[in-house]
């Protein structure tokens, strides 16, 4: 397989389109999708995806935020139906979900052995076919249903069923929590974690995961690395650890725009029924520059690092050819236009009172008109096969603002939070940069609570600059809620802000959230979207102390990367506590290891 791989397919008639549908084989062990298409009602998300995955495979999924990552796994699990195309999949298909169908009530040996039923059944029906078979050993449905019975014992590895289960909940850091307790009584990180175990545990063939490594520690990441290095199936990940992606991925699905020519985009409009043809080409619509228009996809048959690397290349080359092809473009617009007064004006000379001059001047007219005629032509075929207009994917502003002289010092003296912080004392000088590192349970998100003022602490344990002054301090948490739902996200942005700093800094200009996102509730944004509408705000009036808990997640991988260079930059004082490794690993202020309460 070539390194890069174009995914598109001509458009679908009507007809076509009618008679399309999701296909789900008993024995088939590849997955298919061909010239699949998805849209919202206020966007188009997916068009004409094409692909095929089969056993072995681990396909990472990348692209800017609002492609359709989430939407695509959600099609290929059969949860949403795709408006055309289809779906060839194998029968055991599992997706990751973020709450787990039980009331808060619900024990979680139950949860887990409803995880594991498959595997227990499958032991249950071979010992009562072997029954029956040592009683009729010549009996060839018998035989045929035993044989059955037997693979789908090996596929779900029920013989080490109970092994499987101790294995995986010790693996993703669940090992130590008592199964006859209740699933309420979990913390939203342990939820998801045991939501990751139960999916494990049932052993698709199809694994649909999307930010499987969210709440995850390095031990529970570097466990997750062998479970689907090991995979006898199919994986497509979605995710922002480029660690977990370098790691596992044998390809990678880039959902992000490709350079195709405009005219596809007007063939696919057109058939939409969402504008003609001429409308399509004739202009750069926020339509053909929208990260999540979704006009096919490319797979790359390398690793993350190799793959964005690949993109890179391609976005600069793309961009240097739809630069030319505009320069062009007005070029032949302006000799059209030019050309066309000519002529005008060369033919209205019939009052030339000397018949040598009319016939000269007609003859520059017919030459001028021709000249116009195929400067017209080269324009059609131009506005035919230019490449659509590049995407400006979503570039994080940074921290404009500099606090080397107000940067606040920071003095914590035997804090402790009972059941959730063990006690912890250290001092930062202003401007200093602090990374809290430590399994899950050892308080990293109760501690930076703590400082932002949400947790209570106990007197004389905490000390933010001198008493005297007064510091603003930025805190972006893990779960981002909004008092007023119905509040638009730019409504939002202006409460918290303040009317001068939101018009001298818009929050379209963050880079942040999309211009197509700026007037939805912000109750209908996604958890990336609410977090990113948070982290605007910080950037849009930068603290002197800023707290970070998860900042990478649920951004883009372009994004992260921005994020990185920004934090690199800013110059008040910094904690930030991440599971990221790729970030940790190139993180260069110093560090505090949290334990968890013995």
């Amino acid at each position: 397989m070539p390194a890069s791989q174009t995914s598109t397919s001509p458009s679908l008639t009507a007809s076509q389109r009618a008679g399309t549908r999701t296909d789900t084989g008993g024995g088939q062990q590849q997955l298919t999708v061909d010239s699949l298409s998805f849209s919202y009602p206020d966007r188009r998300v997916l068009s004409k995806i094409s692909f095929a995955a089969s056993a072995g495979q681990r396909i990472g999924l990348v692209g800017e935020n609002g492609t359709g990552k989430s939407t695509l796994l959600a099609l290929l699990a059969g949860k949403l139906t795709p408006e055309s195309g289809s779906i060839l999949r194998p029968q055991h298909v599992g997706l990751l979900e973020q709450e787990l169908p039980y009331p808060p009530d619900t024990p979680l040996v139950q949860i887990l052995d409803d995880a594991q039923h498959h595997a227990l059944t499958s032991l249950a029906t071979m010992e009562s076919l072997g029954d029956q078979l040592a009683a009729h050993p010549h009996d060839p449905q018998i035989a045929d249903a035993f044989a059955a019975a037997l693979d789908e014992a090996e596929r779900s590895q029920a013989f080490a069923a109970e092994a499987r289960r101790a294995e995986m909940l010790r693996g993703l850091g669940l090992g130590g929590i008592d199964e006859r307790r209740r699933l309420g009584e979990l913390s939203g990180g342990q939820i998801v974690r045991l939501s990751l175990a139960c999916l494990l545990l049932r052993a698709p063939y199809l694994l649909l995961l999307d930010e499987p490594s969210n709440h995850l520690d390095d031990a529970s990441s570097a466990y997750l690395e062998q479970v689907l290095s090991r995979w006898p199936g199919i994986v497509i990940l979605a995710s922002h650890d480029r660690a977990l992606l370098d790691a596992v991925s044998t390809g990678i699905l880039d959902l992000d725009p490709l350079p195709v020519p405009a005219s596809e985009l007007a063939d696919a409009a057109a058939a939409d029924g969402e504008s003609s043809a001429a409308d399509a080409i004739a202009a750069d619509s926020e339509e053909t520059s929208d990260t999540g228009a979704g006009y096919g996809a490319r797979f790359w048959g390398l690793g993350y690092s190799q793959a964005r690397q690949e993109r890179r290349e391609e976005l600069r080359r793309w961009r240097e050819r739809y630069a030319r092809e505009l320069e062009q473009r007005n070029a032949l617009h302006h000799e059209v236009a030019v050309g066309s007064r000519e002529v005008n004006r060369k033919q209205e000379s019939k009052s030339e009172s000397k018949i040598s001059q009319k016939f000269y001047a007609d003859k520059d007219a017919r030459v001028t008109a021709r000249r116009a005629r195929n400067a017209r032509m080269r324009l059609e075929a131009l506005e035919r096969d230019r490449v659509r207009r590049p995407p400006q994917p979503l570039e994080f502003a940074g921290f404009g603002e500099q606090f080397h002289d107000s940067a606040p010092e920071l003095r914590v003296n035997s804090l402790r939070i009972p059941g959730r912080l063990a006690e912890v004392s250290f001092t930062l000088e202003p401007g200093a940069r602090l990374l809290l590192s430590g399994p899950n349970g050892a308080g990293k998100s109760t501690l930076l609570s703590v400082l932002a003022g949400v947790l209570d602490a106990p007197e004389d344990t905490l000390q933010i600059g001198t008493d005297e002054s007064r510091h603003r301090v930025g805190y972006l948490p893990q779960e981002v809620s909004f008092e007023h739902p119905r509040q638009s996200a730019a409504e939002y942005y202006r409460s918290v802000v303040g009317f001068d700093r939101a018009e001298a800094t818009p929050l379209a200009l963050s880079g942040l959230l999309a211009e197509r996102d700026l007037h939805r509730p912000v109750g209908e944004l996604s958890v990336g979207q609410r977090r990113r509408l948070a982290l605007a705000t910080l950037v849009a009036d930068p603290p002197e102390l800023l707290l970070l808990d998860e900042p990478t997640n649920h951004l883009s991988l372009a994004l992260v990367e921005e994020l990185e260079t920004a934090l690199n930059q800013y110059a008040g004082t910094l904690l930030i506590a991440t599971h990221d490794r790729w970030l940790r690993s190139r993180w260069k202020g110093q560090v505090l290891n949290l334990v968890p309460e013995a």
